[in-house]
């Protein structure tokens, strides 16, 4: 395969992972959210919903992780980190995303899941409700604004190739 073979597989996968990272699981809390909101936070829907969106994000973090290994492979097979677009870009994906995946990660996978183990939960332990209240309240709250805004400025960035000072 030349490198033009390898950019383009990259770029594919590049895209195909961006897809996975944000697709699978907004349907996934979307459907959560609605489930919560019509049938009740303990209803057995919901819970599956919540048991379901913990698997969703297991995609997501995966695919995110494909993303950026992707992404590094393109800056290091074709890329120059001397192009401001790029900086830019690699500024707000350390500064806005990486940061916001990392709590995700942390709760998503390693707390949440403990508390959906059990099968028809009606209450929530002290603990648990402070998890979900995390959870709902920062984590999910900020990702509705950061992520939306942070993609399509790196589109833009990516697309537009504007003429940006360097940082």
């Amino acid at each position: 395969m030349t490198s033009i073979d390898w950019f383009f597989t990259l770029k594919l996968v590049h895209i195909g992972s961006l897809i996975f990272w944000i697709g699978p699981s907004l349907g996934g809390w979307l459907i959560l959210l609605s489930s919560r909101k019509q049938l009740g936070e303990f209803s057995p829907a919901t819970q599956l919903a919540y048991r379901i969106f913990i698997r969703l994000l297991i995609v997501e973090h995966i695919a995110f992780l494909v993303l950026l290994a992707t992404g590094a492979a393109m800056v290091a097979l074709v890329y120059n980190l001397q192009m401001p677009w790029l900086q830019w870009k690699l500024l707000l994906i350390i500064i806005l995303i990486v940061p916001l995946e990392i709590a995700d990660i942390w709760y998503g996978n390693i707390k949440l899941p403990q508390v959906f183990t059990k099968e028809n939960v009606s209450s929530y332990s002290n603990q648990d409700a402070r998890l979900l209240h995390i959870y709902h309240s920062y984590i999910t709250s900020t990702a509705i604004v950061i992520i939306p805004v942070g993609v399509a400025l790196i589109m833009w960035l990516v697309i537009a190739k504007p003429q940006l000072p360097s940082i």
